[in-house]
């Protein structure tokens, strides 16, 4: 959840340490298994090594509606 967060804040380099810690990632690990989920459940997409959201409606709700509160 704390890499999906990033990704909805526009974070670009979520593997530095000062992303990780502000977003409390474990470890470059539970990003690389996290981005995997999302991949495989068509919630992001991996196209020339740039990940995006598939929808980006549900991206814009996400960031309005989910993590606002």
């Amino acid at each position: 959840m704390n890499y999906f967060k990033a990704l909805i804040a526009g974070e670009k380099a979520i593997s530095s340490t000062e992303v990780m810690h502000r977003y409390q990632i474990s470890s470059t690990t539970s990003i690389f298994r996290s981005k995997a989920v999302l991949i495989k459940n068509d919630i992001l997409d991996n196209k020339a090594s740039e990940i995006s959201f598939q929808d980006p409606i549900y991206a814009y709700w996400s960031k309005t509606e989910f993590f606002a509160k």
